[in-house]
């Protein structure tokens, strides 16, 4: 306790200045939000549960799972067989790195219960593994919640846990594709007064699972955070102290590459990525390629251009962006054309997650990355076929390629 009071003393000195900053840039900056985060989290509950442990989310996982003084973590199923999995898998995380395994355990995991009104499953012979979990649900508050799960999985998951998530409690998404916070507020929070604190997440990191909770991490790259104000007039936002808890402990995270932005920079970020996604994804999809195959053919390259001339329209055409400093220049064709060959190069011998669920017959996070382009599109008088077309040749193919199995 007695090592806590300078730190104390030295952070009222620090709200002054914050208050001069705050002022002065009429939003907080990176630097004042973790500065916040350093006096605000001392009481804050340090466990944090993950929700869809997949390619993202395990990466997550796992990279906590490594800090020198860990958060209790807690893996939240929402079906059966993961969690059978995650036994018969021996109750670990595993992540491959240059053809070096590292597994990760000492994870606390939960089975989230469907809706009330559904049937409750039937008995199998698997129950005796699932035993070794002393409470496989509860209604334990949820204080820092980390969602990755699919786009398209999004409500569904959080509507099982939602009960249990105060306007106190911090949503960190971290997850590919956009339009999914307008969802989760149309169908789970709608009243904005007790809407938990949000927080979201991009990473570049190369991350592709080849079994359950087996990883392999195959192009290093960064993670970018920004807490969302729940009122986006406010000068001077009062963040939830669960949400700055989730940001220090992202950002202190050496595996993850974290950093904080304010909210406009992490925008400009999201769409960066998903003008990236929106190619690379589809058209691996499609060709059937690894990301590096698209590389260095003329026809492909032809296909590149075409489809980021109306994404680069789109995301100039935003009403959210404009005014912002050099938003036509930053989302320029040959810009945007340079990030896609950038990341194909870089993650050359990845599979796009597109491409591992349309050869699974599993639905994809098209309608969220080319979907997304078009519904926006529509809304700012830009009719986008192209893309519009590519979505639909996504979902045919995923139908296919699901009627075979």
């Amino acid at each position: 306790m007695a090592n806590n009071q300078p730190r104390r003393h030295q952070c009222n000195d620090a709200d002054n200045d914050d208050d001069k900053e705050d002022s002065a840039l009429h939003k907080p900056s990176p630097l004042l939000l973790y500065r916040r985060s350093q006096r605000r989290t001392v009481n804050i509950p340090r466990r944090i549960h993950i929700l869809g442990v997949g390619s993202v989310g395990g990466f997550v996982a796992h990279s906590l799972a490594g800090l020198p003084q860990r958060p209790p973590i807690t893996l939240l199923f929402s079906e059966r067989k993961s969690l059978i999995d995650w036994y018969e898998q021996g109750e670990s995380v595993r992540l491959t790195t240059n053809g070096m395994l590292d597994a990760r355990s000492n994870f606390d995991v939960e089975q989230v219960q469907r809706p009330r009104q559904t049937e409750e499953p039937q008995e199998t012979d698997k129950d005796s593994i699932m035993q070794k979990n002393q409470s496989l649900s509860t209604d334990e508050v949820i204080h820092n919640l980390i969602i990755s799960v699919k786009a398209f999985n999004t409500v569904g998951a959080l509507k099982r846990v939602a009960h249990r998530l105060t306007p106190q409690s911090s949503i960190l998404f971290i997850q590919n594709g956009m339009g999914v916070i307008e969802e989760v507020n149309d169908l789970v929070f709608p009243n904005p007064e007790t809407r938990p604190q949000y927080v979201l997440g991009i990473t570049t990191h190369g991350v592709y699972r080849e079994e359950p909770f087996n990883l392999v991490h195959g192009g290093h790259g960064t993670t970018a955070l920004a807490i969302l104000p729940r009122d986006i007039e406010e000068v001077k936002p009062d963040f939830a102290p669960s949400a700055l808890y989730l940001l220090r402990t992202m950002t202190r995270t050496p595996a993850l590459a974290a950093v904080g932005f304010a909210p406009t920079d992490l925008l400009q970020l999201q769409m960066e990525k998903l003008a990236v996604n929106a190619i690379i994804n589809p058209l691996t999809a499609l060709i059937g390629c690894l990301n590096g195959d698209l590389l260095h053919r003329p026809s492909i390259s032809r296909v590149i251009r075409l489809l980021l001339a109306e994404i680069s329209l789109v995301i100039r055409s935003l009403p959210e962006l404009q005014g912002v400093p050099n938003v036509n220049m930053r989302f320029d064709i040959k810009r945007l054309e340079a990030q896609v060959l950038g990341i194909a190069e870089k993650t050359a011998r990845n599979k796009s997650s597109t491409l591992q669920d349309v050869s699974q017959g599993r639905l994809t996070e098209i309608e969220y990355i080319n979907g997304y382009i078009v519904r926006r599109g529509e809304e700012v008088g830009i009719r986008c076929a192209l893309n519009y077309m590519l979505m639909h040749m996504i979902k045919a193919k995923g139908y296919l390629e699901g009627e075979r199995r």
